[in-house]
């Protein structure tokens, strides 16, 4: 019988105790990696690219001067709570916000000020220019307070640039295009999954469809500066009590937000609801544009640009239909409630756009069918749906987190990209 050693022979040899230090310093070249996926993977991916989408699509309007630093973060932190939970409610804010800056541009142009940009307007409707009157304390005035100001002759039209305004801005693009390579590449992992008919995570399909509202809100805030902290202060020509009385009789009757409320009334959900008083800036004259602009949709491109997130939103959730749940009840409380998630939704969503067409595009979200939101006991057929649709979210997000515990084996296979690509 030979004496040679095994190891000798073999062809990847196994270092012994006794091996040399050239053998265990052996170089190898390019190792794959396993070709699996841990839970961790998954979970760091979908929260990763929601943190990332959220945070650089929440466009805050510009603070008071005595709000603090922890004010703001708790602001912000309220915001970004929506954004996860209601995302399509942050998106019709900036659609709102949107359809306004594109009516200030419309309206100026008429008036002879091509430099006027979305820029501009969207700069005046978050707070960027604060009106100083010899007789009244320093508030913000919105786009279309300007323009009544300088078609009177009450106010010289702002003189600052396009280019003043960005530098103001704190918009980020590096993190702008880290969060769209973020998101799309978590779309495309999803898209390829389908493909290869491998199993998809809940969470990773919720992802997918919050990156749907998340990325239509941040187009309609494209145009936004981010994060301005000191807002550009226009002296008036007159007095405000004469800008009143030249107004007339529509100037009379007492304010709720700012003394130009006539000129643009009702223009924000927290100052108009019951409970407003509760939440929302309270300080009057208003020291700050709150961010809850009541949309007002001035066309029916608008609405359906606005329709076409929303519905992409709850029908995706529909996709996970059949998706391997760990029991039969989670997989059926999942159908009826991405059901009734679609039903309350779609058909309050139909109901507003229709009315906001019919009423000829002159009311806002809360203004439709006479204001029913606003008064009791009608208001409960706003209320009692909201309520249904925000519990449905929260089971949403329940089942999300506890199909985390058992998933398909085939959830943790990665892609084959090389079976997405063209070959002969």
């Amino acid at each position: 019988m030979s004496n040679v050693d095994p190891a000798s022979t073999s062809l990847f040899p196994i270092p012994s105790a006794n091996a040399s230090a050239s053998q265990l310093s052996a170089k190898q070249g390019w190792v794959s990696q396993p070709s699996q996926r841990g839970t961790i993977d998954i979970i760091w991916s979908c929260v990763t690219t929601l943190a990332i989408c959220c945070w650089v699509m929440i466009h805050l309007n510009v603070p008071a001067k005595t709000d603090s630093t922890w004010c703001l973060i708790f602001r912000k932190a309220r915001w970004l709570t929506l954004a996860l939970l209601a995302p399509e409610v942050v998106m019709l804010f900036a659609c709102g916000q949107w359809a306004s800056a594109k009516r200030s541009v419309k309206d100026m142009h008429h008036l002879g000020y091509k430099g006027w940009t979305m820029g501009h307007a969207f700069y005046a409707d978050s707070g960027g220019f604060m009106l100083q009157a010899p007789d009244c304390v320093a508030f913000p005035i919105t786009a279309k307070q300007v323009h009544y100001l300088v078609q009177q002759g009450h106010l010289l039209m702002p003189s600052i640039t396009k280019e003043e305004i960005w530098d103001k801005s704190k918009a980020d693009m590096f993190a702008k295009a880290v969060a769209s390579f973020q998101a799309a590449w978590l779309v495309a992992q999803v898209v390829a999954r389908g493909i290869q008919h491998l199993p998809v995570t809940l969470l990773e399909l919720s992802t997918v469809a919050l990156v749907t509202c998340t990325g239509a809100a941040l187009f309609f805030w494209f145009s936004k500066p981010l994060n301005v902290d000191t807002p550009t202060t226009l002296e008036a020509e007159v007095n405000i009590a004469q800008v009143l009385v030249w107004a007339g009789d529509k100037a009379e009757a007492p304010f709720r937000d700012t003394p130009l409320d006539f000129i643009e009334p009702n223009l924000y959900t927290s100052s108009q609801m019951p409970f407003g008083k509760h939440w929302g800036v309270q300080q009057r004259p208003l020291p700050r544009i709150p961010n809850d602009r009541d949309s007002r949709l001035h066309s029916l491109s608008i609405i359906i640009l606005l329709a076409i997130p929303t519905s992409c939103f709850s029908l995706l959730h529909l996709i996970g239909w059949n998706f391997d749940f760990p029991t039969r009840i989670e997989q059926m409380v999942w159908r009826w409630t991405c059901i009734s998630m679609g039903v309350v939704l779609g058909i309050g969503c139909f109901v507003e756009a229709i009315s906001i067409v019919v009423e000829g595009y002159t009311t806002s979200g809360l203004t439709t069918l006479n204001g029913y939101k606003l008064k009791w006991p009608t208001n409960l057929l706003f209320f009692i749906p909201g309520f249904l649709y925000i519990s449905a979210c929260l089971i949403v997000i329940v089942e999300i987190v506890i199909s985390l515990r058992l998933l398909p084996l085939g959830c943790f296979e990665v892609v084959q990209w090389s079976q997405l690509l063209p070959h002969f």
